[in-house]
């Protein structure tokens, strides 16, 4: 399903399954008069329609759209390069977290090789006063700590000595990667919009990050 959200400064961020940006692409030339030109423009693939419309197309996994991969003069072409790239098979570490519940797995040509998945339950906030109230912030940050550590000892089993061709991460996680067995992970890419982490999120979510984000201006 495609996902559109509010781009940062004006415009809107639309998600872009890999195997759907050429038929993207087709559909944006046919609404907007057809293609006038399109660049590597920086970290983007810029594309200019006749009728003046823009689109900037990033690719997640990468720091910027290598020019040799949009050689043909055909936008539909290039796409179909930006595609075969993005479905190429790779090994995703993919670490999700959120309100005591994580989801962490290795997730390797769309399939979870290793995973683990837990969820602990992390009182909510209290608008009691007084003693009830400093009673349940102590519980509830004992909770929180317990909760933490154990999404750190699942996340060093299955990603400290993993092989990865990147890290995929989602939620709340910065304290999880503290962890000195994991220090040496860095995020390739980073949601924060997840649901429950479960398992079959961590095959969504690798996915989701070899996807194409698509920025339109106002």
């Amino acid at each position: 399903m495609t996902k559109v959200r509010p781009a940062p400064g004006g415009g809107r961020l639309v998600e872009v399954e890999p195997e759907r940006l050429p038929r993207w692409v087709e559909r944006f030339a046919e609404r907007n008069g057809g293609i006038a030109a399109h660049r590597a423009d920086g970290e983007a693939w810029t594309i200019e329609s006749n009728d003046g419309a823009e689109a900037s197309v990033r690719w997640a996994l990468a720091s910027g759209i290598p020019p040799e991969w949009l050689l043909d003069d055909d936008p539909v072409k290039a796409a179909e390069r930006l595609r075969d790239r993005a479905l190429e098979p790779r090994r995703l570490g993919v670490l999700l977290a959120r309100k005591g519940a994580y989801s962490v797995g290795v997730v390797a040509g769309g399939r979870i090789e290793s995973s683990k998945t837990d969820t602990a339950y992390v009182q909510g906030k209290t608008k009691a006063g007084g003693q009830s109230q400093q009673r349940f912030a102590r519980r509830r940050e004992g909770q929180a700590k317990a909760a933490g550590k154990r999404a750190a000892e699942a996340a060093a089993a299955v990603l400290a000595n993993a092989d990865l061709d990147a890290l995929v991460t989602g939620g709340v996680v910065d304290a999880i990667l503290d962890d000195p067995r994991l220090r040496h992970l860095t995020p390739s890419v980073h949601f924060g919009d997840i649901a429950e982490p479960k398992q079959a999120l961590l095959q969504a979510t690798a996915h989701r990050a070899i996807g194409f984000t698509v920025h339109i201006p106002d």
